[in-house]
């Protein structure tokens, strides 16, 4: 499964990196960048989507579900396509010497993937009702609600959540230049107990020779516990030794949009466009968004969704929550220690790290908590999400 990351602009993100605020500091490049995506994933569906089959449906398996998402990008053309590399790692990461990575093939465009991509969802018929939060009671203004009938084209008007805003703008043009893992050639996630600390080497026909030592590790999971409190659903969850920062959102109502019923969606932040979510976020910006109180501080362990949102959902929900974490730059040649030498940057690295965990609340509507089909053999069917998005690992 492609992350949102994928699609990022390399233009934008060297941008972002040679443009410092306030450096008077000149620079080229870089010519390379590298980027580790690195999650412990937990909950409803994740072991399953894990690989982990029926009985991993609730979170179970055996230990905590990780991770990696890995993509190599050139400033340039590469010279042979598709584009291929290899990243080499310790045993201790328990993922062989080393994966491939791999672009697309000429002339043969990866398919549009329904988890990002506008031009295979489904436009809504009903309207969707917003409510974001920590409240027991929806305050005064709340639900804010956007009537999809009257849309006259499918385009997501200026004032939609930007969660799901996020859906187009992941469908924005990838990078040619670019190879990545998992892909069609490998793509078999690591093993819990393996641990990703020390040195890591990538090579490729298309970049320089790029090589960082991690110092943190896969986070611990996140797990977030459910129960109903004055009508509102509480939620729980323990605290994550290393997380910067907590955002959770919830979907209701899935099973209706799509024959003109209300679609139900709610968000912890502070705002109903906080513009956080499912992104990845640095330690700074976890920061200045706990200042405007759209995530939660790492303090935090618990939440409310408002009663009124409860009851338009039907009772049951499908949630998230991502807990922030670490982030290791790295770049070479070192900066010169000279203000006015320019600093030819030949490559950078970047490594991400997050826990992911979802959660259903109003279980006993789904006929089980096993998430089981009742037919042996019969793998159990996917509820869509919003926009006709598929809910990893569902059943309903």
């Amino acid at each position: 499964m492609r992350s949102l990351s994928r699609f990022a602009s390399l233009a934008a993100i060297t941008a972002m990196i040679v443009t410092v605020p306030g450096s008077a500091q000149k620079t080229t490049g870089p010519k390379a960048q590298y980027s580790m995506d690195v999650s412990t994933m937990s909950g409803m569906g994740m072991g399953a989507m894990m690989g982990g089959g029926l009985g991993s449906m609730l979170g179970g398996g055996g230990g905590d579900n990780y991770m990696l998402d890995l993509r190599l990008s050139s400033a340039t053309p590469a010279p042979q396509q598709p584009e291929k590399g290899d990243h080499f790692f310790l045993p201790a990461a328990k993922m062989g010497k080393s994966v491939p990575l791999l672009g697309d093939a000429p002339g043969k465009p990866a398919k549009p993937d329904r988890d990002y991509d506008p031009r295979a969802m489904e436009k809504p018929k009903g309207r969707l009702l917003m409510f974001w939060g920590c409240f027991t009671k929806a305050p005064k203004g709340q639900p804010f609600i956007i009537d999809f009938a009257k849309m006259p084209t499918a385009q997501m008007p200026a004032n939609m959540p930007a969660q799901m805003r996020g859906f187009q703008a992941a469908a924005a043009a990838r990078d040619a230049n670019a190879a990545w893992w998992p892909n069609g050639q490998n793509g078999k996630q690591p093993k819990s107990g393996s641990s990703l600390r020390g040195e890591h080497r990538i090579a490729s026909m298309f970049t320089p020779e790029i090589k960082f030592a991690v110092i943190n590790d896969y986070m611990a999971s996140l797990k977030v516990n459910t129960s109903e409190q004055m009508g509102a659903i509480f939620l729980k969850w323990n605290s994550v030794p290393t997380a910067t920062g907590y955002v959770a959102w919830a979907m209701g109502g899935m099973e209706r949009a799509g024959q003109g019923g209300d679609l139900v969606m709610w968000t912890s932040a502070n705002s109903r466009d906080g513009n956080v979510g499912m992104e990845w976020l640095a330690p700074a910006e976890v920061q200045r968004q706990i200042v405007s109180k759209n995530i939660l501080p790492p303090t935090q362990t618990n939440c409310s969704i408002p009663a009124e949102a409860k009851a338009a959902a039907g009772g049951m929900m499908f949630g998230s929550m991502n807990a922030f974490g670490p982030e290791e730059n790295f770049s070479f040649p070192p900066k010169p220690a000279d203000p006015k030498a320019v600093w030819n940057i030949d490559w950078t690295a970047k490594v991400r790290f997050r826990a992911f965990s979802s959660f259903m609340t109003g279980m006993g509507a789904m006929g089980g908590a096993s998430g089981d089909s009742g037919e042996p053999g019969r793998k159990p069917k996917s509820c869509k999400g919003p926009l006709g998005i598929p809910i990893p690992g569902s059943s309903c």
